[in-house]
This record gives structure tokens, sequence and C-alpha cells, in this order.
């Protein structure tokens, strides 16, 4: 199949959705390892391997590109990326004859130039799994799956900076007394930083929060907020107002679940649901978004039974989780011999909610759309390609969150292979935009 050209537009249903698309890469890129997309201060920003191993960022507004690890040496995999106003900040792994190293860099004007590199761990066997998050006043915050430091094994850690990422304080190991942790995950906001952690301790299963509210000085004792089951996906934290949220998906003696809990004390008391609607569920992606009215929205995608097909389905919540709706499925198909998966939301205050997801109706995988005006009660009554049909094999990394708004435009970082030999094919970086049309 020939290359697509760099720039191609599409006009899909006119009087709803215009989508565009281009191609950020002018070799292919490695579609094995996390790619990022953020925004900023009016500004696209993505992270991405090459198949050289070398990682780029790019500030796609301003056409700017940074190359990060040129010339290091070793394997490099992993990568966490954030951005904030005009500062963007880099994670990777670095690995040498068997060392593993953990490094930072920071862009400080928009992605002209870049810092050194910063070392902030040889010491803890850091993995690939690293999360970075980052506020407005100068607090950076990175945390990572470990397998061992001193006194640990398979720990989540984390580094905090309080100059924008110029310096670093020491590793400290939030699960120390645990023993296979797992997921680190990362919540940051102007308030403070916020560790949950799937953790293991005398051979029971917890659900564990820390959090810090000195910029990483200080962080508070291990609060168990739940003895659970074995967790599959990723745990998914959030903040609406004042109140934490966290989701994660289990199982208990093989039977699976999602399962939430709040605090509205700061994470010293919480309260746990078990999503009883989702019992039985085999999920393979689960995402959460909202908005600061208290509208949460959970999609994933899944089947209850092994010979189904996996759909794409939303639960939502408009009182800030006291109360949740039952699923509903997303996808229009009406036949079940294809599947869909990977979803990624993203919610307004205006109550646009946008859900994009990988499909497989037309064989070859495209990426579609739907979206509400009214909070998720309503959805559009057809679904939304954002791609010709069937031309080409279009998928995202479902990961990292794929989907950003920037004012009233919506962005996708996606991928799509040169040709049908999907498995082995090669594949350009891709983003998709589009906005919601007038009513």
């Amino acid at each position: 199949m020939a290359r697509t050209v760099s720039v191609f537009f599409v006009l899909i249903l006119t009087s709803f959705s215009f989508a565009g698309e281009r191609v950020l890469t002018p070799q292919c890129f490695n579609r094995y390892r996390p790619s990022y997309i953020r925004v900023d201060k009016g500004n696209v920003w993505v992270a991405y391997y090459d198949l050289k191993g070398i990682i780029h960022i790019k500030n796609v507004s301003k056409g700017r590109e940074l190359i990060v690890n040129e010339g290091r040496g070793g394997i490099s995999s992993g990568i966490a990326f954030d951005v904030k106003d005009d500062n963007a900040f880099i994670v990777w792994r670095e690995k040498i004859e068997g060392r593993r190293r953990l490094w930072f860099k920071a862009s400080y004007d928009g992605g002209r130039t870049l810092s050194k590199p910063i070392l902030i761990d040889e010491k803890t066997h850091p993995l690939t799994r690293i999360k970075l998050s980052s506020d407005s006043k100068g607090n950076v915050f990175a945390s990572w799956y470990g397998e061992g430091g001193e006194g640990a094994d398979y720990s989540i850690y984390c580094i905090s900076s309080n100059d924008f990422g110029r310096s670093f304080s020491g590793i400290k190991n939030l699960t120390l007394g645990y023993t296979h942790s797992i997921y680190p995950t990362l919540l940051v906001d102007e308030n403070g930083a916020y560790v949950f952690s799937y953790s293991e301790r005398e051979g029971r299963k917890y659900m564990i929060f820390r959090k810090t509210t000195d910029g990483g000085k200080t962080w508070t004792k291990p609060n168990e907020i739940k003895e659970i089951g074995i967790v599959t996906i990723f745990i998914e934290p959030i903040k609406v107002g004042d109140r934490l949220h966290v989701f994660w998906f289990n199982s208990y003696d093989g039977i699976p679940v999602i399962e939430g809990a709040y605090s509205d004390d700061g994470g010293k008391t919480w309260k746990t649901k078990a999503f009883e609607d989702t019992r039985g569920f085999d999920l393979n992606f689960l995402r959460v978004a909202h908005d600061s009215k208290g509208h949460i929205y959970l999609v994933f995608s899944g089947r209850r039974e092994e010979k189904e097909k996996n759909k794409i389905y939303i639960i939502r919540s408009e009182d800030n989780g006291n109360t949740w709706e039952s699923p509903v499925p997303l996808r229009h198909y009406p036949f079940d011999n294809t599947h869909a998966e990977g979803p990624d939301v993203i919610a307004r205050e205006n109550g646009e909610v946008v859900v994009v997801w990988v499909d497989y109706r037309n064989i070859r995988s495209n990426i579609y759309m739907q979206y509400s005006r009214d909070y998720g009660r309503t959805w559009q009554e057809r679904d939304i390609p954002l791609e010709e049909p069937g031309r080409f094999n279009t998928r995202h990394w479902p990961y990292t969150n794929s989907l950003v708004r920037l004012k009233d435009r919506y962005y996708i970082l996606a991928y799509r292979f040169r040709g049908d030999l999907t498995t082995l094919g090669e594949a350009d970086l891709l983003l998709i935009d589009f906005r919601l049309g007038e009513r």
C-alpha cells in the first residue's frame, strides 16, 4: 500500500464533526513502546520512540522537535512524559550491560532546547512502568516500579523536584513493608501528589494510598483502603473537587469486577464500591474522565462470555460517585462477528463527552468516535468513523491517554500501518483532529 501523504483531510458527517489528520513521523516509529500526547498553553505535544530506539519530543503546534537520548548508548525503553505551560518533562529507562538507570530531561522554552540529563535512579533496578506529573509551582514527581532496592522487593518508588526538575530529592520507597507491589500511579494537583498501589503484605493484597502536601519532602503513612483480589488492569485515580477517587479492575476466585473507592477527607477514610453490573465481565481496557461538576465516566471494552466479541461500554455518575448507572453499550453495530477495543474518553464542563476506540467492523482496524452533548445521557444514533472506513489499518496506544482537547478541537494520537500485515507491519505515527459541529 502506498504511504499516505503527510496532510490529509476528510469531511465526515458535516453537521456533526470535521476530521483531519497528519503523519508526524518521516520514518516509521516503534509501536511497541509507549507514546504520549499532551496539551498545555495552546500547544499539542507528543513523545515517542523511533525504530532505532531514539526518543523524540515534538511540540506539534510550534513545529519543534527534540532528540532525547541520541548518542547515549545502551538500550532505552519505557517513557513518561508531562507538560506544564512551556515546560516539558521526560523520564526514561536506560539499560547498559545489565545496569538499569532512570534519566530525566526537561525543556523550559516550549521545545526549543533540552536540559542536560539528570540521573534520578541507579539503585532500584527500575522496570519500564514509569509515571511523571507536575504542577505550576515547580513540583515535579516521578514514580516507578522497581525490582528491588535496599531492603525492598518489587516496590513503588518516587522522587520529587521543587524547582521544575533542575534538582531532585532522594528516592523514597512508598511501599516499604509490602511485597510484590505493581502498577505505579501518580496524581498531582496544586495541593499535592497522590499515589495508589496494589501491594501485598503477609499474603494479603491491598489497595493502599499515600500522599504528600509539601512537594515530596514527607509522605503520609500507607493507608490500606481495602483488601482486594488480583488486579489485572492499571489503577485509575482522579480528583473531583475535594473528593479523591480510585478505580481498578480485579478478580476474586477467578470472578472479575470493577471496583472503586473515594475519600472526602484527603485520604484518611475511604468508602468503597463494587460495580456489581460488571461482575463477570472480561475487560481488556479501562479509562476514566470527569468534569468539575461531578460527572464521572468509566469506559471499558470487554465481554461477558468467552464466545462473545469485545464491545465498548460506559458507566456514569452525575453526583461525584455517590450513585452510578448500569453499563451502557456505546457501539452501534448490529452484528456480533467483529469486535472493538481500546476506548478513551474526555469530558468538558459544557456537557460534551467524547469517546474514541479501535473498531474492527470493517475487518481493518479503524478509529471510531461517539459523543454526547448532555453529560452522557444521550448519544449519537450512529458511530462516527474518523477516517475512511475499511481503507486503512489504524490503531492507538491504549495504555496512556491518547485523546486530548485544546479549545474546541479534539486530538487523537494514533498509528497507521503501511500495509495489511499488521502483526509485523511498519507504521506511521498519526495525529487525528476533529471538532464537534454546531448544534
